[in-house]
C-alpha cells in the first residue's frame, strides 16, 4: 500500500467532508480508490468521527426505561431525562417487551403454506396467535419471492 503524506490525508478529509465521492477524490489526487477508502474507513473515521460518539445518553437508560414503563409520553420522558428523541428510541429498543422476537423456521414455513392456500394475513395472524405485523412481513415476503 502506498503511504499517504499529510497533505494528501488532509485533502482527503476536506473533500470527504464536502461530500465528494471516494472515486472522485481518488481521481483528483491521482491515487487509487482503494487507498482513499482504506484511509477514510480504517484510519480517519475510526479515530476521529466514531470517537465523538460516546453514547453518553445511555447513562440515563434506566431512568428512561422506568418512565417509559410508567406510560409517560415521549415528550415528557425527553424533558425529564434530558435526552434527544433518537436517543430515546434507541434506549426504548432495550425494553424486553419492545424487542422483536424472531419466528422459528417451522412457523415461517406454516405461514408460507397458508399463503399458498390464499389465507388472508389477518386470518393467519389470528389462527397462529401471532402479531399481525410479524405475519404481514412474512406474507409479503412469501408473495414477492414465492415459497422457499
Amino acid at each position: 500500500m502506498t503511504s499517504l503524506n499529510q497533505e494528501q490525508k488532509d485533502e482527503i478529509v476536506r473533500l470527504y467532508k464536502l461530500k465528494v465521492m471516494n472515486k472522485n477524490i481518488a481521481s483528483i489526487l491521482n491515487i487509487s480508490r482503494h487507498i482513499v477508502n482504506n484511509y477514510i474507513y480504517k484510519d480517519y473515521l475510526l479515530t476521529n468521527e466514531r470517537a465523538k460518539n460516546t453514547c453518553a445518553y445511555m447513562k440515563d437508560a434506566d431512568q428512561v426505561i422506568e418512565l417509559y414503563l410508567k406510560g409517560l409520553p415521549y415528550k415528557q420522558i425527553m424533558y425529564i431525562a434530558g435526552v434527544k428523541y433518537h436517543h430515546l428510541c434507541e434506549i426504548i429498543k432495550l425494553v424486553p417487551s419492545r424487542r422483536i422476537e424472531p419466528l422459528s423456521i417451522k412457523l415461517v414455513r406454516k405461514i408460507e403454506s397458508m399463503v399458498e392456500e390464499n389465507w388472508r394475513t389477518c386470518d393467519i395472524a389470528k389462527e397462529m396467535n401471532l402479531d399481525y405485523n410479524k405475519v404481514s412481513h412474512w406474507v409479503r415476503k412469501a408473495r414477492k419471492e414465492g415459497v422457499h
